[in-house]
């Protein structure tokens, strides 16, 4: 009885060892696998931050752009405004000028007629 108690145990070990070993094989391709998906992983996320990064320096550099855009537009029209504006105060200029010939030119004629 001992004998097989002996052997039994022997035997139990034995399977136990084997499936000890078969589990460590197992741990070990598991590991190699994440080690492997890592390495592949890490990149990419670099990639995708350097991808994030550019694109909000695209963001930024169009925002400028457009704020820059706006500016210029509006200088632009505030300079057409004032060449507006000076058009405007040459022509009333004139027409004060014009109206202070014909009035002067009508007092010269009531003048000539009168007297």
């Amino acid at each position: 009885m001992k004998v097989g108690m002996l052997e039994a145990t022997r035997t139990f070990t034995l399977e136990a060892k084997k499936l000890e070993i078969w589990f460590l094989k197992k741990f070990d391709e598991v590991d190699g696998t994440v080690k492997f998906y890592s390495g592949v992983f890490r990149p990419l996320e670099r990639e995708n931050i350097d991808l994030k990064v550019k694109l909000e320096e695209q963001n930024q550099l169009k925002k400028e752009h457009h704020d820059l855009h706006n500016t210029m537009k509006n200088k632009l029209v505030k300079i057409q405004i004032k060449e507006l504006q000076a058009k405007v105060s040459e022509l009333e200029n004139k027409r004060k000028i014009q109206n202070n010939e014909i009035s002067q030119s009508l007092i010269d004629e009531n003048k000539q007629v009168s007297g």
